[in-house]
């Protein structure tokens, strides 16, 4: 018996009696009517229809017997579900398997059984219809047998309705809910199903395109989904594909389409199943995003990332172009004033003409790209021998200096311009255009308006640098650098409140190197995003680990904001060092302001919503700080030291702060006054309202642990 209670607990004959979603339910007349029939045919005292769990029989319909359930190891049908024909015994008492049953040896004592199995469309014996008498009987005949099986039969095709319909009814709420469209054909391929998503997406009712051919909705392109469609094995999914579709109302619309091939034997029926969702939106804002990723969004030109990917292409080992490279960068002269007098609007405008200009100079295999504001870059493809090169740097000059019509101002500027060649003066792109930006700014400090090819002795300093840019690029893997910690100190109480993390870099020979040296070569290369990363990590452990209740300002630089993904550094920083956001404050300045990307405030908004601070950094020194204030989500102001430092023999500048004081408490900003070194400037911005403040006067950048002590004595001397 052991073995047959095995079998009977299947999982998959069990999830298939599931399925039918009968055992355990009340009597239903369908049933009833099938047992007092069979009783009737067989004169029969009782007639059951059972259906067979893994331990209990369910008696779904009965003739003749009060009871509900059976144990199965009792169960006569136990053994009749296993098989595929009726089992007949004439007497049980006879019969090994149920010499011993209590239902046979007791009451109420049975002698005669005939059952068959029900069936299940996936062929699993679920259940049986049977007769039981008390009295012994003669074995059925073939005629008898038969006539129990076509009974049995109606019950099965019962059931199978019953799951049909169940079903239906569930595919049909699923599709009124999806918002999905689905779309169900017969072989013919013709539309038979179609739900409310479906109307949404392509526009047509259901009453439009029930019956009608696929090709309605699917004029173009349908082959690639159904490509094998009516000879592949039925449940196989086609691989996901986009296809383009035209609405109703004639708009080209882009869909992404699953389909799935279904059959069902027993009804003759097959067809195509297609699941729709409507991605028109989606790849147009892919698209958008996609271009926005190489381009600059002002001028449609490539952007300095493009750029310097096309250039790296170009470098490859192999490339046939390389040996014929030039790089022109292209700045526009006293665009700021441009800004300042007229505005942005017109600023940007004439940022769009005048890459119209180099557009309509650029050669078809030149690169042409705007890095940053004001600065634009041509690399300048095919052989190119200096004078060659002039006379293009001349037509630019000449291009620039035509008066530009903006906005009903007449605008005349200039351009500087600086020339590096492959391989004489740079084998890699960063330091070509390093050494372009190094000319561009010798034709600046010599009046403007004008061009220079670089050359090793241009700057005095340009051998230190390239030296410092190659022992920079092993830097952090060699560990030199370090972190110092300049506390903040809250100006009424004399507490320290915070710190700012300051990067410095102890080179093995020169000691230590300042910042003003090595980070422009940082931001210039690239550097700045992973040294950035690891300054930025090393930080937030620091203070979440030795500086309690401080509170830690970063600057970010700008080149981390436009080759990084900030809010994720952030976001990774603050749960790998369990630094809580509310104790963090970013620091950026108004330069990376100027660029006017939206995707950096997009960036100081999400880390306004994580809780991280962000603090405007040297305010002052830069142009339109009023408009950055109103645009941006500042939480304090740092005042540039120089303000602090002039104060006292300047009035000009003790005006300036008073002024920013005044603004930062109407807009409730926390003020910050950096380079306090001397009692009497101490005194002036805590007379005028500032609240926190920094410099030699107070404390010394230090590394972590004297910053710890540091902060400890001062508490402990508060």
């Amino acid at each position: 018996m052991q073995a047959v209670l095995d079998q009977l607990r299947d999982s998959d004959r069990l999830r298939d009696l599931e399925n039918y979603s009968v055992f355990g339910t009340t009597t239903e007349e369908d049933y009833d009517h099938i047992v007092r029939l069979t009783a009737e045919l067989f004169d029969a005292p009782i007639a059951l229809i059972n259906f067979v769990g893994g331990d209990e029989v369910w008696v779904k319909a009965r003739v003749g017997l009060d009871v509900q359930s059976v144990p199965c190891d009792i169960a006569f049908c136990s053994y009749t579900v296993l098989d595929d024909k009726p089992l007949v015994v004439p007497d049980l008492s006879r019969d090994d398997r149920f010499s011993g049953n209590p239902l046979v040896t007791g009451e109420p004592a049975f002698r005669f059984y005939a059952g068959a199995p029900l069936r299940s469309a996936s062929g699993f014996g679920i259940g049986t219809l049977c007769v039981i008498d008390s009295r012994t009987r003669e074995a059925f005949d073939e005629r008898q047998s038969r006539r129990l099986q076509d009974l049995a039969q109606l019950v099965t095709d019962k059931l199978e309705q019953r799951r049909l319909s169940r079903l239906e009814v569930i595919a049909s709420k699923l599709m009124s809910a999806t918002a999905d469209a689905v779309v169900i054909t017969d072989k013919d391929r013709r539309i038979a199903a179609w739900n409310q998503a479906a109307e949404t997406v392509f526009g047509y009712s259901a009453e439009e395109v029930l019956g009608k051919p696929l090709s309605t909705v699917f004029p173009m392109g349908f082959d690639e989904v159904d490509a094998g469609g009516h000879t592949c094995e039925p449940g196989l999914k086609h691989r996901r594909t986009e296809l383009t579709a035209y609405h109703k109302r004639n708009h080209e619309i882009t869909l992404e389409v699953s389909a799935i091939s279904w059959q069902d034997e027993r009804l003759n029926l097959s067809g195509l199943g297609l699941i729709i969702r409507d991605v028109t939106e989606q790849r147009i804002a892919d698209r958008q995003i996609a271009f926005l990723a190489h381009h600059d969004e002002l001028t449609g030109l490539a952007n300095r990332n493009s750029l310097h990917q096309k250039m790296e292409d170009l470098l490859e080992p192999g490339s046939h172009v390389a040996p014929a490279l030039a790089v022109v960068c292209i700045d526009l002269d006293r665009f700021k004033l441009v800004n300042e007098t007229l505005g942005h609007k017109v600023g940007d405008a004439l940022l769009r003409q005048a890459a119209e200009r180099l557009r309509a100079i650029a050669g078809q295999d030149d690169i042409l790209a705007r890095l940053a504001g004001d600065e634009f870059a041509i690399v300048r493809l095919g052989a190119q021998d200096e004078e060659a090169l002039s006379l293009f740097a001349e037509t630019i000059l000449a291009a620039i200096s035509d008066t530009f019509e903006v906005d009903g101002h007449l605008v005349s500027t200039s351009a500087s311009l600086g020339i590096a060649r492959y391989p004489r003066d740079g084998e890699d792109c960063d330091t070509l255009l390093n050494h372009a930006d190094l000319a561009t700014y010798r034709t600046k400090i010599e009046g403007r308006n004008g061009y220079h090819f670089f050359a090793p002795d241009m700057d005095g300093q340009t051998l230190v640098k390239r030296g410092l840019e190659r022992d920079l690029r092993g830097a952090l893997k060699r560990d030199e650098f370090e972190i110092h910690y300049q506390l903040q100190f809250d100006i009424a109480s004399g507490r320290p409140v915070g710190a700012e993390a300051l990067l410095r870099w102890k080179h093995p020979v020169h000691g230590y190197v300042s910042p003003a040296d090595f980070i422009p070569i940082a931001e210039t290369t690239g550097l700045m995003v992973s040294i950035g990363r690891w300054a930025f990590h090393k930080a937030c452990h620091d203070f979440a680990t030795t500086a309690p209740g401080l509170k830690l300002a970063v600057n970010l630089s700008p080149v981390q904001f436009r080759r990084d993904d900030i809010v994720a550094l952030v976001r990774e920083a603050l749960a790998a060092s369990g630094l809580p956001s509310n104790r963090l404050e970013i620091e950026i300045t108004e330069s990376l302001l100027m660029e006017k990307d939206a995707g950096t405030l997009d960036a100081l908004n999400a880390l306004k919503g994580m809780g991280v601070s962000i603090a405007l950094d040297d305010f002052g020194t830069g142009y339109s700080s009023l408009s950055y204030l109103h645009n941006f989500p500042f939480d304090t102001i740092k005042i540039d030291r120089s303000f602090v430092k002039e104060a006292e023999t300047n009035s000009d500048c003790a005006a300036i702060l008073q002024a920013i004081a005044a603004l930062a408490a109407a807009l409730n900003l926390t003020t910050v006054a950096e380079g306090i070194e001397t009692e009497q400037q101490l005194a002036r911005v805590k007379a005028l309202g500032y609240q926190v403040c920094q410099g030699y006067l107070l404390a010394r950048p230090q590394p972590i642990t004297a910053l710890a002590e540091l902060g400890q004595a001062n508490r402990t001397a508060g």
